[in-house]
């Protein structure tokens, strides 16, 4: 239960952060609209990555201070490390949690999982529509 309360939290945070996003890109639509067009997608591209590492660093640090309040590593740094690991479902291994805790280190990188599908969805959904407003398409 946990895990899954943990996990929505960190999809809401990743869905007020596209929210935001889009907001800004809806005020910048009129400045997509002129000239030079190659710096202007260089900005959006830009804060596209920041709004992804944004997400990403919400989602780790929100598992590490869950981690840390239940005292399940012995330092911060080995709850961020522990969370930044499972969390990309990299999985080394060096560290795990206890045998009790499992189920809670697996819904880490299931949370990992499917924020990388929103952020890949958040990017490639940004990315077509400034391209359409430089285009003057409609969407």
């Amino acid at each position: 239960m946990l895990g899954t309360v943990i996990t929505l939290v960190s999809l809401l945070g990743g869905a007020f952060m596209w929210s935001a996003l889009n907001e800004l890109l809806l005020r910048m639509e009129p400045w997509l609209h002129g000239p030079n067009q190659h710096i202007k997608s260089f900005v959006v591209v830009s804060l596209v990555a920041v709004s992804t590492m944004g997400m990403t660093t919400f989602g780790v640090w929100l598992w590490a201070i869950i981690f840390q309040q239940m005292s399940v590593f012995s330092t911060l740094e080995e709850a961020v490390y522990y969370s930044l690991v499972a969390y990309t479902t990299l999985g080394l291994g060096d560290i795990v949690v206890p045998q009790d805790l499992r189920l809670l280190g697996g819904m880490t990188g299931a949370n990992g999982f499917l924020m990388f599908g929103l952020m890949t969805a958040m990017i490639t959904d940004t990315l077509r529509h400034v391209r359409r407003v430089q285009h003057h398409l409609r969407d």
